[in-house]
């Protein structure tokens, strides 16, 4: 199915009220019916909020459904509350399988033979909440490892409430985020368009395939009950990110571990507080971004920190992999075997082992998955190379530029692209499906795009780096979306590649400070932003 002879879509449902989902809203909000958009920009690229109002909209009905009781996603934080990968799911041995991890959400029986809609719902009684993984895994002490300018859309001003922090700079606070995320819905109206509780448990055709059903799970925590009903869309933006389902590998043992030490198993999602390692002896499994930042927090602390990585493996940014292997820092290859009655000891692929471990933590990251699927005749979840399970490495095979399924252009994804750039990413992509929606531009014939597919994965391999385009390559993403974009939209607004000097900087301040944290010149109870100039000159 391609949209050569046009689309007619005037209801869209957004799935996920995150950083994403909340770009993908506001675009369609203020695109018009002859494909052009609201959207105008003044001399110093503000938007110009007179402009925005919008007469003729392309779409007649927009619903944004979170399944979290706020809006924000990974920025919406859950400081006290985390989630953790329960001894139940471990005692399966397959706590590596996303389905395992998140099933898809039965339906109740009733809601498959009868209609039931937003007004007249489907009541049940909810004896316990599942676990849907919705929670974000930011803890309170994180900052940014991508430049504020870049954790923006352009809709929102980067100046806006912000003092600049000479020792932060160009990194920001979480804070920082979350606020101008929910300050951004608040003052253009975006609550008016989400519901909030409202878990998509499934997403299906219609019998004549002329639409989306989508059903709703809808809780209520005071009666504990649920409100499920079915609603029509013409077409459907998946917004889930890709920070929800906590990926740990197979390793034998470990879930007798856990069983014997609970909760000493730890998965980066449910990292809070580095007091928790106080004294004792620590493995971290992976040196990527999240790893590191819970690196430079742990070794001041902890007893001992040993690091199991892959040998030779180079980091995305390479101060990563000298930060793995940095003074003070026991480096091993993988683990082959955990035995935790036998002194806690944990043997690696070479043979040699460490004992009296306290806590394993994976910063292994997480899995695509998309649970209110039926199947994968939309887009499927490959595991990468030869490997025979999906984990953090897997690729989404079956979208034309990260973007629109290949199979049905009234499906679209925004957020899969992988990129430090990563809200313009969102963006770019939104504007290009509200181009593709309103009409203004034609998705090429469904041929063209498995060919385009077919050309990088035979440059990228069947892997993550399918979907990634670093700094200096993401003008060339930016180019291949613009001919999509509304009428009056110009990539240049969205797209910054004047101040692309700060992406470098981030990572020369990045460097600095966990050296800063790991050497104890920054102790976790300082505020980074107030701290003494004097005490921060530290070499590597």
């Amino acid at each position: 199915m391609t949209n050569d002879e046009g689309l007619n879509i005037q209801s869209v449902a957004i799935v996920g009220a995150g950083a994403a989902g909340l770009t993908a809203l506001f675009e369609l909000i203020h695109t018009k019916k002859d494909g052009s958009t609201t959207i105008v920009y003044d001399q110093q690229g503000n938007v110009k909020r007179s402009n925005l109002v919008n007469k003729d909209p392309a779409f007649k009905k927009i619903v944004c459904f979170e399944q979290a009781s706020t809006v924000g996603g990974i920025w919406a934080p859950s400081f006290e509350d985390p989630e953790e990968v329960p001894q139940e799911l471990l005692n399966t041995e397959c706590y590596n399988d996303p389905w395992v991890l998140r099933p898809k959400t039965p339906l109740p029986k009733d809601i498959k033979s009868n209609e039931f809609s937003l007004n007249a719902p489907l009541v049940t009684t909810e004896k316990s909440l599942d676990l849907t993984w919705s929670k974000s895994g930011i803890y309170r002490h994180l900052f940014s490892n991508v430049p504020g300018r870049y954790l923006r859309n352009s809709f929102i001003p980067y100046y806006r409430n912000r003092t600049i922090n000479k020792r932060l700079h160009p990194l920001i606070k979480n804070v920082e985020i979350t606020n101008n995320l929910l300050t951004f819905t608040s003052e253009y109206g975006l609550t008016d368009y989400i519901r909030l509780n409202s878990e998509i448990a499934d997403i299906r055709k219609t019998n004549d395939g002329s639409k989306w059903k989508l059903t709703v799970k809808q809780y209520c925590f005071t009666s504990k009950t649920a409100k499920w009903y079915t609603e029509d869309f013409d077409a459907v933006i998946i917004s889930t990110g890709h920070y929800s389902i906590p990926y740990l590998p197979k390793i034998k043992g470990l879930s007798t571990w856990n069983a014997e030490r609970r909760s000493s198993i730890v998965h980066s999602k449910s990292f809070r507080d580095p007091a928790l390692f106080k004294n004792k002896n620590v493995l971290l499994v992976g040196t990527g971004l999240s790893g590191v930042d819970i690196l430079q927090y742990v070794f001041p602390v902890a007893k001992s920190v040993t690091v199991s990585r892959s040998p030779n493996k180079e980091e995305i940014y390479p101060w990563l992999t000298r930060a793995a292997m940095s003074e003070g820092i026991e480096v091993k290859p993988r683990i082959k075997e955990v035995n935790c009655s036998e002194h806690r000891k944990v043997i690696f692929d070479d043979g040699t082992s460490i004992e009296s471990v306290d806590y394993i933590i994976f910063a292994t990251g997480y899995h695509w998955h998309y649970p209110f699927f039926n199947n994968d005749s939309y887009v499927s979840v490959l595991p990468a190379g030869n490997k025979s399970a999906p984990d953090g490495s897997s690729m989404v095979d079956g979208l034309f530029l990260n973007t629109f399924a290949v199979n049905d252009p009234t499906l679209a994804f925004v957020g899969v692209t992988v990129t430090p750039l990563k809200w313009p990413s969102f963006e770019i992509t939104a504007a290009a499906i509200a181009g593709v929606w309103s009409n203004k531009a034609k998705l090429p014939h469904k041929l063209e795009q498995i060919e385009n597919d077919r050309r990088l994965l035979g440059k990228t391999g069947k892997n993550l780096f399918f979907h990634y385009y670093p700094v200096d390559r993401f003008s060339d993403y930016v180019k291949e979306l613009a001919p999509y974009l509304p009428k009056g939209r110009n990539s240049a607004n969205i797209y910054d590649k004047d101040h692309l000097d700060d992406v470098r900087e981030s990572m020369v301040v990045a460097e600095k400070l966990f050296y800063q944290y790991k050497n104890g010149i920054i102790k976790i109870d300082d505020d980074v932003w107030s701290i003494d100039e004097k005490n921060l000159n530290c070499n590597n």
